[in-house]
């Protein structure tokens, strides 16, 4: 009798213990499930700058002709500046001014007559930046093409960002220079300020440029927002038209939204990214 009553005990304990590891590995079955929702419900937006619009260059119709939202970055100053802005319009696409800028190392017949150089007056630098947005008229924001030197020098940048301010503009730090003041001069102006945080394309492999956006994708999925640039002309055009085109499916897939850099202010203002 006792041994039968044991038995019955020892059955009863048997099927608690079991029901307790599975009511145990239940919760972290199901706590798995939920990181991997997360994980899968992670988003992050990328703006794609395209640089060099203005030179009418390879891949300037098929870039615009992208159903995807890309931000052109147009030369104001070049012998196809208005007619690639009116391409640009027409298409539907947002666009900022591609500031031509003196380098450290760079000629300055690259920059041309009407870039920014470190020499200039503070008078003479606002009027150049002026004009540039007169010619783009309804640019959301200005990046530096070139221009090492003049991101390093903290007088001749800061009234440049001083007449940015005036358009309530969005400066785009292309990155030419690991020196650059941008940062800094930014908070104290109090205007926003987005970073290059891939470049894309002056190869002639389309793998190595999907690469690239395929980084600029994790990049934006691990900080919220990332900034990729690419060029129409000989430094990327059909290539990194290409390249987007077959990316942007996956990314898609994967959480990444592509945005404007005029909607990448409104998510940054509103802390949509958060």
């Amino acid at each position: 009798m006792f041994k039968a009553i044991s038995l019955k005990k020892l059955k009863r304990l048997t099927a608690i213990f079991v029901l307790a590891i599975a009511v145990i590995l239940c919760g972290i079955i199901n706590k798995r499930s939920i990181l991997t929702m997360a994980d899968a419900n992670k988003k992050g937006y990328l703006a794609i700058i395209i640089d060099d619009f203005g030179y009418t260059g390879e891949g300037t119709e098929d870039m615009l002709n992208l159903d995807i939202p890309i931000t052109a970055a147009i030369m104001p100053f070049s012998a196809h500046t208005s007619e690639d802005l009116q391409k640009v319009k027409d298409a539907g696409k947002d666009y900022i001014i591609h500031m031509p800028m003196e380098s450290l190392t760079g000629k300055k017949e690259w920059v041309g007559d009407k870039g920014i150089f470190t020499d200039m007056s503070r008078e003479d630098i606002m009027l150049r930046i002026e004009e540039a947005f007169s010619v783009v008229e309804g640019a959301s924001g200005i990046n530096n093409h070139m221009g090492s030197a003049v991101m390093e020098n903290e007088n001749c940048l800061s009234n440049v960002l001083d007449k940015v301010k005036e358009y309530d503009g969005v400066f785009i730090d292309s990155v030419t220079s690991g020196k650059s003041t941008a940062k800094k001069l930014c908070e104290q102006k109090d205007i926003l300020l987005l970073k290059r945080d891939v470049f894309l394309d002056s190869t002639d492999d389309v793998n190595v440029v999907c690469k690239r956006i395929e980084e600029a994708g994790e990049k934006a999925l691990k900080n919220g927002t990332a900034i990729a640039i690419g060029h129409v002309g000989p430094e990327g055009g059909n290539v990194t038209v290409s390249a987007i085109k077959k990316m942007y499916p996956t990314l898609m897939a994967n959480g990444v939204e592509f945005v404007t850099i005029s909607r990448m202010k409104e998510i940054i203002q509103n802390g949509e990214y958060y």
